[in-house]
Formats: structure tokens, sequence, C-alpha cells
């Protein structure tokens, strides 16, 4: 069952200037102890803005990391990495709702669950990460790894809500607050133009 909805705002720049960085360690046993360790202390941090994103994490344990390296604990990394870059947004109050109930206002059901879920995380180190880095993580993320939206599709799913035939809203004004959310979560977004919109489930 999909929770509530939660998210964060994303310096794509920095992390992946920081990801690069670490991931080219990986050339020796020091570079991935280096690795190792700092993700270790992200998760032992004591900052409660990055134990609460990790922990809407799925990964291993430090232990079962220390135990030996495998190639899925990259993409886990990566995810981990990610929490001394981000700020605290507002999600979707219902993802699931978000989902099944768009359609019923015109929307595709193909459009509401980009929006609901968005990229895969493998798109983001494509277009952020160095081409390396980027094929590595490619492999190692199972499609259905998301999401993310970027500004721009902030932007369209922002334009997307505005020209919404009001007509769709007959019979259905129970829906009025939910899109009235969504739109304000779009917005308060696209007003940090450096990052992206990273989306969860708690």
């Amino acid at each position: 069952m999909v929770g509530t909805g939660v998210a964060w705002l994303l310096d794509p720049v920095s992390f992946h200037a920081e990801f690069d960085h670490l991931f080219g360690g990986l050339i020796d046993d020091d570079g991935l102890a280096r690795f190792r360790d700092r993700v270790i202390d992200l998760w032992n941090s004591p900052d409660p803005r990055k134990t609460n994103y990790i922990g809407t994490l799925r990964t291993h344990t430090p232990e079962e990391w220390e135990a030996g390296f495998e190639e899925r604990h990259l993409a886990e990394w990566y995810r981990i990495v990610m929490a001394d870059h981000l700020l605290e947004a507002r999600g979707w109050h219902d993802p699931t709702a978000l989902k099944d109930d768009l359609p019923d206002l015109g929307w595709s059901p193909s459009d509401a669950r980009r929006l609901t879920w968005g990229r895969e995380l493998s798109e983001l180190s494509q277009r952020y990460a160095i081409e390396d880095t980027a094929m590595a993580l490619t492999i190692v993320m199972r499609v259905g790894n998301k999401g993310w939206l970027s500004q721009e599709d902030i932007a369209g799913w922002i334009e997307a809500f505005r020209s919404m035939d009001r007509e769709w809203f007959r019979g259905r004004t129970h829906l009025v607050p939910m899109v009235e959310d969504t739109f304000a979560v779009l917005a308060e977004a696209s007003r940090h133009p450096d990052r992206v919109l990273l989306l969860g489930t708690a």
C-alpha cells in the first residue's frame, strides 16, 4: 500500500559533483572505503532532515555494506548521498488518489502516472552525472526506480492544471482540494529553479 507523499528539492549539480567524485574513486579499495564511509556517515547522521529522508528508502544496512560490495549497493548509495543536498518540500497529499482521480478530470492515465511518480532516477544521472557514472547507474537501477520532476516538467504540469476545463469538475467538486493542493506543491517547487523535485512516500 502506498503511503503519504513526501518530497524534497534536490540540488542536482552539487549532488552529482560529489557522487561523480566518489564514484571515480572506486578504482581501488581505498576509494571504496571512502565511498562507503561517506554513506555510513550520512546513514548515522543526527540531523533529522537527513534521517527522515533516509528512513523513506529501502536499502541494505551499514553492516551489510561492510560485509562486501555488491553492484546493487551503488544504486542505494546514489539515493543516500542525496541526503546532503536536499531541502524539505511538500509532497502529494495522497499519491494513489492523485494517480487514480486525475483521469476523471480529463487527464490521460499515463499523464496522471507521470505526474504522480515522476521520471526514472536513471534519467537524473544521465542528465547531470558524467558519462561513466551515468552508465553504471543505468545498469544497476531497475526500471520503476522513480522518481523526480525537472523544472521543465513542473512548468508543464502547472500549465496543464491551468488549462483544465472547468466542466470536468461538474459533479466532481470533491476533487477540487486535491487539484489545489497538487498545484500548490508544484508552484512552491517552481520557486527553486536550480533544484529538481524529488518524490517519495512515507
